[in-house]
């Protein structure tokens, strides 16, 4: 199945860079959308709170080893 393109605005306010690893996000590479703010702590679905990671990169940020890397995001 197709995967929709990520949202152009909110890839375009990153330069379309990965702000983990600052890669490209393409199709190819794949994406994932990550809340700064998590739903369940009241963050809602407006672009601010949202920021789009390479798949490998969002399960580095929710792993205890990427503690440091979570800073803004």
């Amino acid at each position: 199945h197709d995967k929709p393109q990520p949202s152009g605005c909110l890839l375009e306010s990153q330069g379309s860079l990965c702000p983990i690893c600052r890669q490209r996000i393409t199709h190819e590479t794949g994406w994932n959308v990550h809340h700064k703010v998590k739903k369940v702590m009241g963050g809602g679905e407006e672009l601010s709170n949202l920021v789009l990671l390479h798949p490998n990169c969002h399960r580095q940020l929710h792993s205890c080893e990427a503690g440091s890397l979570k800073k803004g995001l």
